[in-house]
């Protein structure tokens, strides 16, 4: 224990899943995506009353940042949250564009031509694996499947296959179904 009884204490952990109710929509999509890359297990119900909620023992959220946040901290491994300035930066200003922009069909394709251009320099969107890019997938995919995905964006096309890669293949099987 460190100095005043702070520090050094392990957080006690439930053992209980997780659960994310919310009805199938990009939001829900961007926190199973999140899940999937953490590789947390999580329940989905999607029968839910549009509210975006995560239960997991005697702690719940609400909202897809804070849904995220959790996810990530919780999950295994490196946590997907950068710690150098213009990662996060880069990070942030997608995480901005996929809400504010590309989940409203605003700017599609001018959005998407630049994102093309970023992934044909980078694995990843902001270089290393983020948080943004469960986020901009969700929204990629929701255009994807409603039509609205412009053609011949290859370097898109193969760093939604390298993002998939990243997801358990059971969540894999169950995340496309809550796109809209």
């Amino acid at each position: 224990m460190g100095l005043f009884g702070f520090g050094n204490k392990k957080e006690k952990t439930t053992t209980e899943k997780m659960s994310l109710s919310a009805d199938a929509s990009v939001a829900c999509a961007k926190c199973v995506l999140t899940a999937g890359i953490r590789n947390v297990d999580i329940d989905v119900d999607t029968s839910g009353s549009g509210n975006l909620a995560l239960n997991h023992g005697t702690f719940s959220a609400t909202g897809e940042g804070a849904i995220t946040t959790y996810l990530d901290r919780k999950g295994q491994g490196q946590s997907v949250r950068p710690k150098k300035a213009r990662i996060l930066g880069d990070q942030n200003y997608w995480l901005e564009v996929s809400s504010q922009l590309l989940d409203k069909g605003e700017q599609v394709d001018a959005i998407l031509n630049r994102l093309n251009t970023v992934l044909g320099d980078n694995e990843f969107i902001a270089g290393p694996l983020s948080l943004a890019d469960p986020a901009v997938a969700a929204s990629v995919l929701a255009l994807k499947k409603s039509g609205n995905l412009p053609s011949g964006l290859s370097n898109i096309d193969a760093w939604l296959g390298r993002v998939e890669q990243k997801i358990p293949e059971n969540l894999r099987a169950n995340y496309m179904g809550l796109v809209n």
